[in-house]
């Protein structure tokens, strides 16, 4: 998101304020900064002008880029309410309040959703088993990139309702409620050769219209009863991610089956099987009786599984199911291992908690590493400045939480 910062991606921050984000279409509603913002007649007007593009692939990913562009511009204001004017000064304090702030998300909310909290604290408190790089020598394993957290992807549903009004400040008029597949190839005609619409059904990003913005109460639980739960983690994937539209594919070229890139480069990278990382790790490891879908291929996949695949189908397995357990020391061949794919498994949990827990504490900048004891200090969604920090109080912080 920051780029490389106001002196060296000027682009990215505001003319008249460089401690602050330049905010797409003047941050009327939540689009990234766009090229149409810079320069009315450019060729490619619905560019995205950011440090990622791939966070410009879809209304989803793009919106909370912008959240964390907003969070950042308060968090501006709020430094400089401290007695703080320099400008670099107010930059590097208000960049460290958001990045500590989403740190103590990620350790405290978003790892015991997903890996647990017993996994969390016996990496804190008893270190990794396998990943432990050195300061300032973080790096991203290839089990962990290919092989496991690319769970998500079993999680996403074919459509989403991207927010519940319109947006009432749009000098279009309000837009009625958007709700759409996540992507559509109808919907994008320029994947064959024609001119991409300007304002598609689907959830793809790269455009911008009123309605292309997300009402997080959908995402994310306020308490009112509009969120709408994720996907389990399993083997099941959502039909439209079998055909992905090419701009959404660095560098827009086939194969288009998200699941067929993911299995694509566990063989050109020469990943190891998910039986091979969990008997290695002395950890469950599944039987191949839960692979049926597997043995008809006549090639041994269901003893020597894609990673990524076993990483699902682990997380997948229901609260009646055996696993049969191989050198492991929880318990002998029976042991029965409840999951119900609303977290990740034995060997899907402890790469993932690893690797996000190592790349924090190995980051000389993080709280993790530098003030291990730090608390979040900005106000929760209820005023109060102690206590649990979590997503809606950092959407509410931003200023992106309101019911549309």
């Amino acid at each position: 998101m920051y780029g490389l910062g106001p002196i060296n991606s000027p682009q990215l921050y505001d003319p008249k304020d460089s401690a602050k984000f330049l905010l797409g279409f003047g941050g009327m509603f939540e689009d990234l900064l766009r090229q149409m913002d810079l320069a009315p007649n450019s060729p490619n007007p619905t560019a995205a002008v950011i440090g990622d593009p791939r966070n410009d692939e879809n209304v989803m990913i793009a919106a909370l880029h912008c959240a964390f562009q907003k969070f950042h511009n308060h968090a501006v204001d709020y430094v400089r309410s401290q007695g703080i004017s320099d400008p670099t000064t107010v930059f590097l304090n208000a960049r460290l309040l958001t990045t500590w702030h989403y740190q103590w998300m990620i350790v405290h909310e978003f790892l015991p959703l997903f890996v647990g909290q017993p996994m969390v604290n016996d990496i804190l408190n008893n270190g990794p088993q396998v990943y432990a790089p050195k300061t300032g020598q973080g790096f991203i394993p290839v089990e962990f990139q290919t092989g496991s957290y690319r769970f998500g992807h079993s999680m996403v549903r074919p459509s989403y309702r991207a927010n519940f009004t319109g947006d009432p400040n749009s000098p279009f008029g309000v837009a009625p409620a958007f709700f759409g597949l996540v992507f559509d190839p109808s919907q994008h005609p320029e994947d064959t050769g024609g001119t991409a619409l300007a304002d598609p059904s689907d959830l793809s990003g790269g455009a911008r219209a009123p309605r292309r913005f997300v009402g997080w109460r959908t995402f994310f639980n306020f308490g009112d009863g509009n969120a709408k739960s994720n996907k389990k983690t399993d083997t099941t994937i959502s039909s439209p991610l079998f055909k992905l539209p090419l701009r959404a594919i660095p560098p827009q070229t086939p194969p288009q089956a998200l699941p067929q890139r993911n299995l694509l480069r566990h063989v050109t990278w020469s990943l190891p099987s998910g039986q091979a990382v969990a008997q290695h790790l002395g950890l469950p490891v599944l039987s191949p009786d839960h692979f049926p879908e597997l043995v008809g291929y006549g090639l041994g996949l269901e003893t020597s599984t894609p990673l990524w695949f076993y990483v699902l189908k682990e997380s997948g397995v229901t609260q009646t199911s055996t696993i049969t357990l191989v050198n492991s020391p929880l318990g002998p061949p029976g042991t029965p291992i409840t999951s119900t794919g609303l977290m990740l498994g034995p060997v899907g949990a402890r790469i993932v908690g690893e690797v996000i827990l190592g790349l924090l504490t190995s980051d000389p900048t993080s709280y993790l590493s530098a003030q291990p004891g730090w608390q979040p200090t900005l106000p929760r969604s209820n005023g109060s400045t102690s206590g649990p920090f979590q997503m809606i109080d950092f959407l509410t912080y931003a200023g992106v939480d309101a019911l549309r």
